[in-house]
């Protein structure tokens, strides 16, 4: 896309409508577990490689706020602002592999029941992010403000598909406000920080099967469960940049773990004969516990136009063992295990001047998954990926420019395979075996406007 075919102009347009959509009608994305990697566009066009020291722009407000005090450069004026949009386009094949229930109307045996595979059950979904950021004293202190959508999940499922017992919708939408400062020690050392108030919205809807159909559960005879809530929690994020040398620098990043007391209601509904008992509406609350992330970038400036970059980034996911709902009217827990396991992800990436307006980068990226055999379900279906990320900036003059990015991510094929009780400790009691296979893609578009005034 160049600027005489396209027009300066109405690219800022673009970004602008891009904005609105995505605001709008944005879902949940990708990342190790359920967190969104996509947060600056600048950083996914070299995966996230030496973001927490890259400190070139206002992505550094979630990646480093220590960074702040850097990103001026030789730009004019003391304010800078960026909108910026990613386009997610997952595709998925979930495939039954022998999924099965066992209850009073299989006898107590687990027996196979109908359920069909199921393809693309999240669409292509935009994810926004917008900064801000003030010089209060140039090269020594900056302020800095954020809006980001850091974790997140959404998928929506056919009702007759085979996973129906443990997910028909999933959805999971945080929303990130930061407030950051920065400040730079003669030294050449700097630090920031501040805080995050950050909003959490759930959705999840599943089936219920029906212990009394002969043969085992079938969609004719299912009911429905479906929960909501919300929550908003504080926490804090804190940084550095440490200058090793002219040529290298590090920079390391804490950002906090939030435990959300997510207050909703849950209601079931199709229970027909002596089940319909269980049918309507109760208060719940559910303890949701997002991961610490902590980050250590470098930077090396090999020449004036080419700069190395790497990143090693850990996910304290061992913290999420479980989604417990407690009831208000004294009904069981019900209980959801997750055994996360804490992960870890390492980029490398590189960036080339080729002239005064055009910077080109690249990167590729290793994420582990925090999921574990035996516990995966179908709303997060994740596995080890391999990223690949190409990007550009076109620098219009001193004041504008536009960053540009595509990724492209692998999966490792993955197994999924989890139990769910219902009814337990009755006579009901029903026990459904989901398992299946998964193969995934995603590729993401990425669009970002930066202007100085």
């Amino acid at each position: 896309m160049s600027h005489n075919a396209f027009g300066f102009p109405a690219v800022m347009r673009t970004c602008a409508l891009l904005l609105w959509l995505a605001l709008g009608v944005w879902e949940s994305a990708l990342a190790t577990g359920f967190f969104v990697n996509q947060q600056t566009v600048k950083g996914l066009g070299r995966v996230g490689a030496g973001d927490a020291a890259a400190a070139d722009g206002l992505g550094t407000i979630f990646a480093n706020p220590a960074g702040l005090t850097e990103i001026w450069g030789n730009s004019e004026g003391l304010t800078q602002t960026s909108i910026g949009g990613h386009l997610i386009i997952p595709r998925a094949k979930l495939r039954n592999t022998s999924s099965s229930a066992a209850s009073p109307g299989t006898g107590g045996v687990f027996l196979p029941y109908a359920g069909a595979d199921e393809t693309n059950p999240t669409n292509p979904t935009p994810i926004p992010n917008l900064y801000w950021a003030r010089s209060l004293v140039p090269g020594r202190v900056a302020l800095g403000a954020g809006v980001n959508f850091p974790f997140g999940l959404a998928t929506k499922f056919h009702g007759d598909w085979y996973g129906r017992y443990d997910a028909v919708e999933a959805a999971l939408r945080t929303i990130n406000l930061s407030a950051v400062g920065a400040y730079r020690f003669d030294s050449g050392v700097s630090v920031g920080g501040g805080l995050d108030l950050q909003y959490a919205n759930s959705h999840l809807v599943a089936a219920i099967p029906n212990p009394l159909t002969p043969g085992g559960p079938s969609l004719a005879s299912d009911g429905r469960a479906e929960t909501n809530g919300q929550n908003w929690k504080l926490g804090f994020n804190v940084g550095a940049l440490y200058p090793l040398s002219d040529q290298t620098r590090v920079g390391v990043h804490y950002r906090s773990g939030m435990k959300h007391a997510i207050d909703g209601s849950t209601t079931v509904t199709g229970l027909t004969g002596p089940l319909a008992a269980f049918n309507g509406k109760v208060n719940a609350r559910a303890d949701l516990n997002l991961p610490a992330v902590g980050s250590i970038g470098v930077r090396h400036k090999l020449t004036e136009d080419l700069h190395l970059l790497g990143q090693i980034d850990w996910f304290d996911w061992s913290r999420f063992k479980e989604v417990r709902i407690r009831f208000a009217n004294g009904n069981p827990d019900e209980v959801r295990p997750a055994n996360y396991r804490d992960a870890y992800a390492v980029a490398v990436g590189a960036e080339y001047r080729v002239s005064g307006e055009l910077t080109m980068r690249g990167g590729i990226r290793f994420d582990q998954t925090p999921t574990v055999d035996g516990f995966r379900d179908t709303t997060v279906p994740d596995s080890d990926r391999l990223w690949l990320g190409l990007g550009a900036t076109y620098q219009k003059n001193k004041t504008s420019s536009v960053d540009f990015a595509f990724n492209h991510v692998f999966f490792r094929p993955n197994s999924i395979a989890v139990t769910r009780p219902f009814f337990a400790g009755t006579p009901l009691a029903t026990v459904v075996g989901v398992n299946g296979r998964a193969r995934s893609v995603v590729n993401t578009l990425s669009i970002n406007c930066n202007w100085a005034f």
